[in-house]
């Protein structure tokens, strides 16, 4: 242990603050995230780890909580996106779906990541106490309003430049 976090809590943080970090400048950079791409594979099982790894830091949290729930979510949406990938389930909405999906792991994995954060930092006097508190909620809803705008304009430019590889 080192700094009060296990080791496998330091490789699930490092891991994912480069998972999301790469999945932020994925979608600034292309406005999609392109699953053919090396840093596209890398971002998609950079959090399928990530999220895996979660499972493993029951001692810091003491139980099943949200944010594995969050993790069972993003794995379930990346496993989507590659099905997607891969075979056109849903007819012309199969690219809509995927790039929601794959727009959606970037929000998943932030929510858990900003409540962590601002518990532990400053580690001398951590910004917030709890998930509960008002900072992080205004976090959540800014996520929630970002994302949520940001799909519909993928949705737009999908159904407006005929974008199929998405």
């Amino acid at each position: 242990m080192f700094g009060g976090i296990s080791y496998i809590g330091w490789f699930h943080t490092i891991l994912g603050t480069a998972a999301i970090v790469i999945g932020l400048y994925l979608l600034i950079r292309d406005r999609f995230i392109f699953m053919d791409t090396k840093l596209a594979n890398f971002y998609l099982f950079s959090t399928v780890v990530t999220s895996a790894s979660s499972f493993l830091l029951y001692q810091a949290t003491g139980s099943f909580n949200t944010a594995h729930w969050l993790s069972v979510i993003t794995i379930l949406a990346v496993l989507f996106a590659l099905a997607l990938q891969r075979f056109n389930i849903f007819g012309f909405l199969t690219v809509y779906f995927k790039q929601l999906a794959l727009t959606g792991t970037v929000f998943f994995s932030m929510l858990p990541t900003t409540a962590e954060v601002l518990q532990r930092l400053p580690p001398s006097n951590p910004i917030v106490d709890s998930i509960e508190d008002p900072l992080v909620l205004k976090f959540y809803m800014s996520y929630v309003v970002l994302f949520g705008v940001f799909g519909i304009y993928q949705v737009i430019k999908i159904s407006r430049e005929d974008i199929d590889g998405v």
